[in-house]
């Protein structure tokens, strides 16, 4: 019994030695991620840092984080972040996010709010943490520029996921319901002011592998294989599918095919958006009239999205240039 007593107390004091270690390495990695972003130019802050869960999780909580690519136009910054991990498997992670977030793309700024939060994150066990998987769920979220309506969703949910054998191909899943949008674009459009439902399954070819790496490679996109992507906002209704990758120069080849069911609600919805001028909308509308009237089902248009020749177009529309891929 005292044997027993004792190997007891042994296994107790290396699981704890084994705790204050993992935790110091847990919290010398969040600093010095930090370190890093800075010292490549970007903006990376904090007030507090520090790790709990003594003994069987690593609790890392952050205050007051501060993101920011000032070369990309892009910041964001929270309350606070935190990140769980059990100490026995700490490369699968699950973090949590409080509302009150405030982000900024290129000079457009946005409050984000919601019920819930959460992520999960999936490594792979090694130097160069390689990303296996990652999802991220939120509730109640609501998205409001400074300058206009909010956008909200009751629930969304978006994932990557590494594909198996591959060096950086990654599997792309989104699913959002019940998107409320700006009522007064939704009234000039002639559509509800709820998105039932938008999805996205896609593969992508990136330059370089999602791992520990990526704030130096900066992985890009070299190809795009979009299984199916669509929204269904009342009676108008989009499908798509296709694939993009690079031509000779580098620049997006490829052509997406754009299914639309009730499409004569279109053209208003281009026009309220501001995408093209009121007094274009006839003259859309006929071109898309002639288009659809070569298939079956009149009310069913499918337009292309084509890049070629370093250029975009959708259907009769010219979009301007074709973006480059794998940079």
């Amino acid at each position: 019994m005292r044997g027993l007593i004792w190997l007891t107390v042994i296994l107790a004091a290396l699981w704890g030695g084994w705790w204050f270690v993992g935790s110091r390495g847990v919290e010398a990695a969040a600093r010095g991620w930090f370190q890093a972003e800075t010292a490549q130019g970007r903006v990376a802050t904090y007030e507090t840092l520090e790790v709990r869960g003594f003994p069987s999780r690593f609790d890392l909580t952050v205050t007051a984080p501060a993101l920011a690519d000032p070369a990309r136009g892009l910041s964001w910054r929270a309350p606070f972040a935190q990140v769980f991990a059990m100490s026995w498997k700490p490369w699968h992670m699950i973090a949590a996010l409080p509302g009150g977030q405030e982000i900024s793309v290129v000079g457009q700024e946005f409050d984000l709010d919601a019920q819930r939060i959460m992520g999960s994150l999936l490594l792979v066990p090694g130097p160069d943490l390689a990303l296996s998987e990652a999802v991220v769920e939120g509730d109640a979220l609501v998205l409001t520029p400074k300058a206009g309506a909010a956008l909200g969703a009751a629930r969304a949910v978006g994932s990557i996921r590494a594909e198996a054998g591959a060096e950086a191909i990654y599997r792309l899943g989104l699913a959002v319901r019940s998107v409320s949008v700006d009522p007064a674009l939704a009234q000039a459009a002639g559509l509800s002011q709820t998105i039932e439902a938008m999805e996205l399954d896609a593969t992508v070819t990136l330059s370089a592998r999602l791992d520990r790496h990526a704030g130096q490679n900066r992985p890009a996109l070299r190809a795009l294989d979009l299984t199916e992507a669509r929204v269904i906002w009342g009676d108008l209704k989009l499908f798509a599918k296709g694939d993009m990758g690079p031509d000779t120069e580098g620049l997006a080849a490829g052509e997406i095919a754009v299914r639309i069911e009730n499409w004569r609600l279109l053209p208003s919805l281009l026009v309220a958006a501001g995408i093209i001028a009121p007094g274009f909308e006839p003259s859309l509308t006929r071109g898309l009239e002639v288009m659809a009237a070569q298939r079956t089902d009149p009310q069913v248009l499918v337009v292309p999205l084509i890049a070629k020749a370093g250029r975009m177009s959708f259907g009769p529309l010219p979009l301007g240039p074709a973006p480059r891929m794998g940079d």
